[in-house]
């Protein structure tokens, strides 16, 4: 278990003459450090919250005041309480790159038991080392059990669930209704997995990490965007979720976002529900079970969810992404009493699949980027520290992207971001250059690009990628600064090339590609949800053009519908696909 540790008085000097006329105003926060949003954070860090008066150090424990880092989980360390100042030492770095959110609740009252009006919360990242946007190829993982043949994985987590100081992977699979928890075997790689069910669990897919119960252990959130609910899982510190509950929410939850709402110490749920077309509010009962949702509305099929200061006034706050036309970008913004109001939207130029929030041009407001899905591109809203969003300018990755997310991967103090392009079937990874984003990079899956994290998971101190393939069900590694000697074989080493003619077709298609060396390789087909169809060639290949026909019929020899297919060249690690359409 992770322990907070709290020295409760030190050095602290009480005017006590003076208490009638100076303690009789509620403490507020005038300072905190790091400053909020600062992206170059060192990972020991000293951690400061300055007050305009003094405040009691028996009321300073680990619910009034929490740190939390996004992959690290509870953080550990000694609190002292000197006068005004909370100030929180760390006994363990937090993890490279990560974002870490710091909560002061109500609970911090003066030496007259004068309480704070509301919390106070703020976030920052961990500082990277230099690294190269140039990632490389480093294997993949499977994420079927034997027998499965599609569990469409999608969305992760990368908390460290056995406190063991490395990034283990949670992923939601949607066909069938569980998270497969894949534990870090300490050299950056992932072996196996075990399959959590998802308590009421219907396509999970939305996840995110807290310290729900105050138990000092990583706790998941999952909404399942096939019914109306949330699933909370409780953590026990070795990778495994004994216990659970179920919470309703709204019809098909799509976007989760964590957050101390009313500023109790208790870390609350949002959610996006898209067929419901409204916000829900799960407030915390203080003990790790949640109240009745409360729906407020931000737009029209709220979609997508991001949670961090809109408006600079130490309270978290709700950004939502709005699934119809005009694909409004919405800030409901906090009142530090449980409640959200929604301010003027700002259209986002495409359907915001997914969001994700950080400084991105320096100013030290936060501004947002999302994925517009039916743009093929991202969108990046600046936002100007009062609550508002400035109209969105673009950037081209590929088609059909489903998932975003940032950090510094280069090390040089911003942020960088990289979609997941589900029909491109890849991730376009776009360098922060300080004014803009440029010198878009392409990183390759088999089929579908459809999530990525961005963590260190080897520990050497930068920011590599695990990215999800819903189609294949793998999970792709792509590695930050690798020695060259230690330089894995390229996806694409053996496959040359793989292409098709005529396309669209009917009613044959002549498949053609070319190996570099001998392999032993697979040539099958898939329909659009991923299922097998037929295999056209499977065994020992000699180096070399080769020629395959399909007839677009099945593996029983009937003639399937029209539609768009999947053709797929496997050999081991090295996958090439090409997407074939057949119209009648």
């Amino acid at each position: 278990m992770r322990r907070w540790t709290c020295t409760p008085w030190v050095g602290a000097l009480l005017v006590v003459a003076a208490a009638g006329a100076a303690f009789a105003t509620p403490p507020s926060v005038t300072a905190v450090y790091p400053v909020p949003q600062r992206v170059d954070v060192p990972a020991n860090t000293v951690i400061r919250v300055d007050f305009d008066r003094a405040i009691d150090p028996a009321t300073v424990d680990g619910i009034s005041f929490r740190v939390y880092g996004r992959w690290s989980g509870p953080a550990s360390g000694v609190t002292t309480v000197n006068g005004a100042r909370i100030e929180f030492t760390p006994s363990v770095p937090f993890f490279a790159g990560e974002w870490v959110t710091v909560n002061v609740s109500r609970g911090v009252e003066n030496p007259s038991g004068e309480p704070m009006a509301r919390g106070y919360a703020w976030n920052f990242w961990i500082k990277t080392a230099p690294g190269d946007l140039d990632l490389t190829y480093g294997g993949r993982v499977p994420c079927r059990q034997g027998g499965e043949s599609w569990v469409q994985v999608y969305g992760a987590y990368a908390g460290d669930l056995n406190n063991d100081g490395w990034t283990d992977l949670s992923a939601p699979c949607e066909q069938t209704h569980d998270v497969r928890v894949f534990m870090n075997n300490g050299a950056g790689g992932y072996t196996s997995f075990t399959a959590r069910p998802v308590p009421g669990g219907l396509v999970p897919s939305p996840n995110e990490g807290a310290d729900f119960d105050h138990d000092g252990e990583i706790d998941l959130v999952v909404g399942n965007t096939g019914n109306s609910t949330v699933s909370v899982m409780f953590g026990d510190g070795t990778g495994d979720f004994p216990a659970s509950a179920t919470y309703t929410a709204g019809n098909s939850v799509r976007g989760v976002g964590v957050l101390d709402l009313n500023g109790d110490g208790w870390d609350d749920i949002v959610t996006a529900n898209r067929f419901a077309s409204t916000v829900s509010i799960l407030l915390n009962n203080g003990d790790g079970t949640f109240a009745s949702a409360v729906a407020r509305e931000a737009g029209a099929n709220e979609f997508s969810i991001a949670v961090a200061d809109a408006n600079n006034d130490g309270l978290q706050d709700v950004f939502v992404g709005c699934f119809s036309s005009p694909y409004n970008i919405v800030v409901m913004l906090s009142d530090g009493n449980g409640d959200l109001a929604a301010q003027t939207p700002t259209a986002g130029g495409g359907q915001p699949w997914q969001m994700v929030v950080g400084d991105f041009n320096g100013d030290g407001n936060v501004d947002a980027a999302i994925c517009n899905t039916n743009q093929s591109r991202l969108a990046v809203l600046l936002g100007d520290g009062a609550g508002g969003l400035a109209a969105p300018y673009y950037k081209t990755v590929g088609l059909f992207p489903l998932a975003i997310d940032t950090g510094d991967i280069d090390g040089d103090g911003d942020l960088e971001l990289v979609t997941s392009n589900y029909t491109a079937g890849t991730w376009t990874l776009y360098e922060n250059t300080g004014a803009t984003f440029a010198n878009a990079r392409t990183l390759l899956a088999s089929t579908a690009g459809s999530c990525a994290l961005l963590h260190d998971r080897d520990n050497d101190g930068d920011l590599d990628l695990s990215g999800l393939d819903e189609i294949d069900d793998w999970i792709y590694l792509y590695d930050n600064d690798v020695p060259a000697t230690a330089v894995t074989t390229a996806p694409r080493a053996a496959l040359l090339s793989l292409e098709n003619s005529p396309n669209p077709f009917n009613p044959a298609t002549e498949i053609r590609f070319e190996l570099t060396r001998a392999a032993d390789a697979t040539l099958a087909i898939f329909d659009a949800s991923g299922a097998h169809v037929v295999t056209l060639r499977r065994g020992a290949l000699p180096a070399g053009a080769h020629r395959v026909r399909w007839n677009g019929a099945d593996a029983r020899g009937e003639r399937v519908g029209s539609g768009v297919y999947f053709c797929r060249l496997d050999a081991g690690a090295e996958v090439l696909t090409r997407k074939l359409v057949l119209l009648k």
